[in-house]
């Protein structure tokens, strides 16, 4: 499976903000924010994230865009440790892209079919 782009997490974004009635341009900034922090990988500790940061990331949760995950440890002391994980939704991301995918897809064959529809003698030229 190829990996998540920085066009198509903002497509994406894009895409949610729009359903929630919230302003699309702000995508743009949120796939580069978490491009950046994520890389390659597709999870990050929490601990690793400003609170600016940690905010946007929180909008993207409620998008579905984010999810989180946790990790208990005991430490020597008997403590328990718990450690925050951000985890990239790509399995969202993708259905999302899709489903793009397939109204451009249906839009191309509308265009394709409106010349499909007229007959011969429109195209024929000065017949008249």
């Amino acid at each position: 499976m190829s990996r998540i782009t920085f066009e198509g997490l903002k497509k994406a974004i894009e895409m949610v903000l729009e359903e929630n009635d919230m302003e699309p341009t702000r995508a743009e900034d949120m796939a580069e924010k978490v491009m950046n922090l994520f890389g390659y990988d597709k999870t990050i500790t929490d601990n690793l994230l400003s609170p600016r940061e940690r905010d946007t990331f929180y909008k993207l949760e409620d998008l579905d865009i984010l999810f989180t995950e946790e990790e208990s440890t005991n430490l020597p002391s008997g403590k328990k440790w718990r450690i925050h994980y951000w985890v990239l939704n790509e399995k969202k991301i993708r259905e999302l892209l899709e489903e793009e995918q397939e109204i451009e897809d249906e839009e191309d064959t509308e265009k394709k079919t409106i010349y499909e529809d007229l007959s011969d003698e429109v195209w024929e030229r000065g017949s008249t």
